[in-house]
């Protein structure tokens, strides 16, 4: 139901351990994929498609440090398994040196450098990204904020032959405390441009959420009222309300995804300018109106788009 209503045709999941973990990948029809391998840590498959045939393994990095090696020693078990292109990404739950890492301590370096030598012996090569770089916040006020590049896609040359274009994006989210990655890769760049809504007048039921919503409807639809009773007078009522709705929603909501992309820009820039690890009012405050914004987008979405699109 889930895969359904996201718009994907399949999907394959691994339960979570009592309230923690949990995995699942979804992929869209025309897509061929192949599970080769699964554990409470990784889904590992094979992709087919005319470009070649390549391995992509999804990660939820182990969270109890006494047992990250046993990642490690399944990213080794992968790798004797498959030669060929390779691409692995997702929550290792480790960084890869001291500059990833934001606290009031000093983070050791065994853990990192056994990360670091898992990689080099399966001939994987970080990605990049852009964006913020620390992907995980405890957030944690003052000297007990934490924050780590944790989130992150590495391949073997053999993949990064195999796709002209790559690239990894950091993505701001508002109610998780990691940020999203976008691994996008293929023949040529992709445009992150997003389609605009029509600007035509269409009734919102994003409106509803409003706390002036009804009382604003009922004094547009009283003002100068024509009580002819025709439906021309019906007609002009709502013509004056269509027009005086579009004026009050631009006042009152603007540009939900143009107010989206300022929040997430001044967000970034709070966080990619902060030289202490301190979890600020102000990013709370922004993230709590993200988190708004996007109930209102999806709502929108949800007025113009079919349930398998959303």
């Amino acid at each position: 139901m889930i895969s359904w209503s996201l718009g994907f045709d399949g999907c394959f999941a691994v339960s979570s351990e009592g309230k923690s973990g949990g995995l699942a990948l979804f992929w869209a029809n025309g897509c061929s994929v192949s599970l080769k391998h699964y554990s409470s840590n990784i889904i590992d498959v094979l992709i087919t498609n005319p470009m070649g045939d390549w391995r992509c393994t999804f990660v939820y990095g182990e969270p109890k440090v006494e047992l990250r090696h046993k990642l490690w020693d399944q990213l080794r078990f992968v790798r004797a398994q498959w030669s060929g292109p390779w691409v692995y990404a997702g929550d290792f739950n480790e960084g890869l040196s001291r500059d990833e890492h934001l606290s009031k301590g000093t983070k050791g370096e065994h853990q990192m450098k056994l990360f670091r030598d898992c990689l080099e012996v399966c001939e994987l090569v970080d990605l990049g990204y852009s964006g913020p770089k620390y992907t995980w916040n405890n957030r944690q006020e003052g000297d007990n904020n934490v924050k780590v590049h944790l989130d992150r896609a590495v391949a073997n040359g053999q993949f990064m032959q195999l796709f002209d274009y790559w690239q990894v994006e950091n993505i701001i989210t508002s109610s998780s405390d990691h940020y999203a990655i976008l691994l996008s890769f293929g023949s040529q760049p992709f445009s992150n441009q997003k389609k605009l809504f029509s600007q035509n007048f269409r009734y919102e039921a994003m409106w509803a959420r409003a706390a002036d919503y009804i009382e604003v409807v009922e004094k547009i639809w009283n003002e100068d009222l024509d009580e002819s009773q025709n439906l021309q007078a019906v007609w002009s009522n709502l013509n004056k309300m269509a027009d005086s709705l579009r004026q009050w929603s631009i006042k009152t909501f603007g540009s939900v995804r143009k107010e989206i992309m300022k929040l997430e820009k001044s967000l970034a820039k709070l966080r990619l300018s902060s030289t202490t690890s301190a979890y600020s009012d102000e990013e709370r405050k922004i993230e709590r109106k993200l988190c708004e914004l996007f109930e209102c987008e999806e709502i929108m979405a949800r007025q113009r788009s079919r349930v398998d699109w959303l």
